[in-house]
């Protein structure tokens, strides 16, 4: 008995330190690319500016809009679940978000130990197999090497649902089922198709009478939910007539219902977009396909081979692949995150049920896992693929592309809380404030501070965007407080 603790305790020291590796691993990226000045106003700027209006008991408000509107921070994406984060922003300031994702990541990775532990009746070595290639998984890479977003957090909140499911542990999956609700509305679309795969899946481990009075109202729950939120709320939210996320799938048709009619009448136009490039431009050929092979190639393969699972990816690859936005389809930044949870619990799940449980499978799922890891840090298909954001092995990686030293010291010149004009890779750094404007918008801004590189101009071309910077150098209106090759720092001369 003596042995058997000594050798738990053997365990749980192994999954520590491969955790704490990976904790040191993900911070490399996340942390150094906010450090470098490789983060954004779209979407960190614009996480951090709700995170400070919460920790002041105020309604976050979103500014950043490269348009000038503004509006209610939840009427982006309706994730309340950011205001849990509150606390640590006491201590963490602008990299409290990035230091949530992170642990969320690790958190979902335990997750997952934890259920191949319960579906392999305590293989620990299997487990730990489960645990890298979910730690070694090329979306995570992407996801971190782009600031943060609560579908992440949500993702990493599916490895703990599935283990509370398969435990039957009914108020801890309440629980779980309930944050996952709170991290986005499009999270509530997809636990219906979780929790259906599951039942399938696990045939055995649940009644008749659980299924009528906990699984059911939990998927008819979740359904009413996300139909609220996105057919009600935010467009109210927005003071739209049809909520704004549906724009990307606007040529499927003009309303959410009209999108769903398409898809159910015309099947056989959903499926051969769910592959195809639907715009008109050849370059962003093959993106949908590198994206398949990864998966494939990093446990997918064994959703094929657990089709219960398949029924969890329907409202992933709906929402990813029918979008006209190509950054939607491909292997870059948070889009492809969900995938991992699903890939990973599927190769426990066939793992588990084979008579002969040969680790062989396991070691080969995990090699591919990394091979395509590396080959997607080394080069991709994808568009807007940044390898400073993501190759944290080599020393571009860790150089910025500015003087940090001079434009922290010019940031420190920002009195806090005014409203301030900025670029987007400044705006995460100083979004302590309930007006901070995407420039070229300026409205009441007291204070305008920009990067002077060309890395830094979105959303203008680079020549209208120095224009910009002489132009207000000149102008009577306002006072040069501070420049360096770098940045600078403009006011508003009060009247």
């Amino acid at each position: 008995m003596q042995q058997s603790g000594l050798y738990t305790l053997k365990q749980r020291k192994q999954v520590l330190y491969i955790i704490a590796a990976f904790f040191i691993v993900y911070s490399s990226i996340s942390l150094v690319n906010h450090y470098n000045f490789r983060t954004f106003a779209l979407d960190l700027g614009m996480f951090n500016q709700a995170l400070y209006a919460y920790s002041r008991g105020l309604a976050a408000p979103y500014t950043l809009d490269p348009s000038g509107i503004i509006s209610p921070f939840l009427a982006t994406h309706f994730s309340p679940i950011t205001i849990l984060y509150t606390p640590f922003y006491y201590l963490f300031g602008s990299y409290t978000l990035l230091l949530v994702q992170i642990c969320s990541i690790l958190s979902g990775a335990y997750g997952t130990y934890k259920l191949s532990m319960q579906l392999t009746r305590d293989n620990h070595k299997a487990s730990l197999l489960i645990l890298m290639q979910f730690l070694m998984t090329w979306g995570i890479f992407s996801a971190l090497a782009f600031d943060f977003h609560n579908n992440v957090v949500g993702a990493m909140l599916v490895p703990w649902l599935m283990y509370y499911f398969v435990k039957g542990s009914t108020r801890p999956l309440l629980l779980v089922t309930l944050l996952l609700l709170m991290t986005q509305e499009t999270m509530a679309l997809w636990v219906p198709f979780i929790f259906c795969g599951l039942l399938l899946n696990f045939k055995s481990i649940w009644t008749r009478k659980q299924l009528l009075f906990l699984y059911l109202p939990i998927i008819i729950g979740s359904i009413a939910y996300a139909l609220f939120i996105i057919i009600y709320v935010m467009p109210m939210l927005q003071e739209q007539q049809q909520n704004l996320q549906l724009t990307r799938y606007s040529h499927l048709g003009a309303t959410a219902a009209d999108i769903v009619q398409h898809i159910i009448v015309h099947p056989a136009d959903t499926i051969k977009l769910l592959f195809t490039n639907i715009l008109d431009d050849r370059a962003y050929d093959f993106i949908k396909t590198e994206f398949y092979i990864a998966l494939l190639l990093s446990g997918g393969i064994f959703l094929c081979l657990r089709p219960a699972f398949l029924i969890m990816l329907i409202p992933l690859l709906a929402q990813k692949m029918l979008s006209n936005n190509y950054a939607f389809w491909g292997t870059n930044v948070q889009y492809s995150i969900e995938y991992i949870p699903l890939a990973c619990a599927a190769t426990i799940s066939f793992f588990s049920t084979r008579k002969a449980r040969k680790n062989t499978i396991l070691y080969v799922s995990l090699f591919a896992t990394i091979v395509t890891t590396i080959r997607l840090l080394d080069t991709r298909v994808a568009k807007w693929y940044l390898p400073e954001n993501t190759r944290l092995y080599q020393a571009a990686h860790y150089r910025s592309f500015v003087n940090n030293q001079e434009v922290y010291q010019t940031l420190s010149l920002l009195p806090a809380q005014v409203p301030v004009s900025t670029s987007s890779r400044l705006a995460p750094h100083i979004a302590n404030r309930m007006k901070l404007y995407h420039f070229p918008v300026v409205k009441d801004a007291a204070y305008i501070v920009l990067l002077k590189s060309e890395k830094d101009i979105w959303p203008l071309d680079a020549k209208a965007y120095f224009e910009q910077i002489d132009a207000y150098k000149k102008d009577i209106h306002w006072e040069t407080v501070q420049e360096t090759k770098d940045v600078i720092l403009l006011r508003k001369k009060a009247l």
